[in-house]
């Protein structure tokens, strides 16, 4: 359920630096995200700009205020990869995950991507538990994956089927986000 005052949409370039806000805190501690230095706005504003014109984007804007995203990018470059999407959400507010990820991954769905992959490093129980919930099966942990703030980290893998795999599927569409109704 959203929260109250809060809407799903797409995301727009004007959007960048609330999501930077949100994404800043897991750049500088803790291993959600592996990267380590805090991205300029401009240069994290391009970043999001290149992803949302490919895939959808959403945003949960909540009294003017972004309090959450959710959006799928590139599992790989190559061309054979072009039907598996990693997906990614983070949140400030709770309930938000599920109300941004259901519509991600419909229109992921809609667009004829096979695989969604969630890439979560460990320990987060919370994000493994929440993935679960969103149809996500867990199916390798790469052990000593990476290395932040001078500690080895897991990273387990989930992923969840959008639609068959089919020889010979047509190549899904890259596209931005819709708005929902």
């Amino acid at each position: 359920m959203i929260p109250q005052n809060t809407h799903i949409r797409a995301y727009r370039s004007s959007d960048a630096a609330g999501i930077l806000a949100i994404y800043g805190p897991f750049v500088l501690s803790g291993a959600v995200t592996f990267e380590t230095e805090l991205p300029t706005l401009e240069s994290f504003t391009e970043r999001l700009n290149g992803i949302a014109s490919r895939f959808p984007f959403l945003v949960a804007e909540s009294e003017g205020l972004i309090a959450g995203y959710a959006y799928a990018a590139s599992h790989r470059e190559r061309i054979a990869y072009q039907w598996a999407v990693e997906t990614s959400v983070y949140v400030n507010q709770p309930g938000l995950g599920s109300a941004l990820y259901e519509p991600l991954l419909a229109q992921l769905q809609a667009r004829g991507f096979v695989w969604a992959y969630a890439v979560i490093s460990l320990p987060n129980q919370a994000s493994v538990n929440f993935h679960a919930k969103m149809g996500y099966e867990p199916f390798v942990t790469y052990p000593d994956a990476g290395q932040k703030q001078g500690r080895w980290i897991d990273v387990a893998w989930m992923r969840r089927r959008l639609n068959p795999s089919l020889d010979g599927s047509a190549a899904p569409r890259f596209e931005a986000a819709q708005d929902l109704a």
